[in-house]
């Protein structure tokens, strides 16, 4: 059996994926290839810091459409959970849905447990290293920040980085 490793830093090419969203239709990366800047933002559901963050640019979302940014916040749950969050968070786009983890694995935004010396079957359970990155028109990762309590990217710095993908 062979283990795909797929690479995720920036100047890479960024892994093709096909996830639904909570509009009920399938979302694949390489569809927005020489049409737009993907702003993809792999978060945890249950994280507040990665709450506000959504939440945030969702405000400013007008602002990334005008600058032809698609706006693909990412989670490891099911659509319904992610459509009543959607609506909780009035987010103006839709969620990914990444219910069989793959996504976040290929991404290495997850982890299969925080315990040492576990035995590993890889079953990762949701986002714990929750991860922006800005995907240029020809599919190359351009940006990547990783969030935490010491850095939390506000929008301008994501818009500013959007346009640096997009020249």
């Amino acid at each position: 059996m062979y283990r795909m490793e797929y690479k995720t830093n920036v100047g890479d090419m960024a892994p093709d994926f096909t996830v639904r969203s909570t509009s009920g239709k399938n979302v694949r990366l390489y569809d927005c290839k020489n049409k737009k800047t993907v702003l993809l933002f792999f978060f945890d559901h249950e994280r507040a810091r990665c709450l506000d963050i959504i939440s945030k640019i969702g405000l400013d979302h007008d602002r990334f459409k005008n600058m032809d940014v698609a706006v693909f916040p990412i989670t490891g749950t099911d659509v319904e959970k992610a459509k009543t969050l959607k609506e909780k968070l009035e987010l103006p786009f839709n969620i990914l849905c990444d219910e069989d983890h793959g996504v976040i694995k290929m991404y290495k935004t997850g982890q299969c447990s925080t315990t040492a010396a576990h035995v590993c079957f890889e079953v990762i359970t949701n986002v714990t290293e929750p991860t922006i990155f800005i995907i240029d028109t020809s599919g190359v990762i351009r940006s990547k920040m990783r969030v935490t309590s010491s850095n939390i990217p506000d929008n301008e710095t994501l818009l500013m980085r959007c346009k640096e993908a997009g020249e």
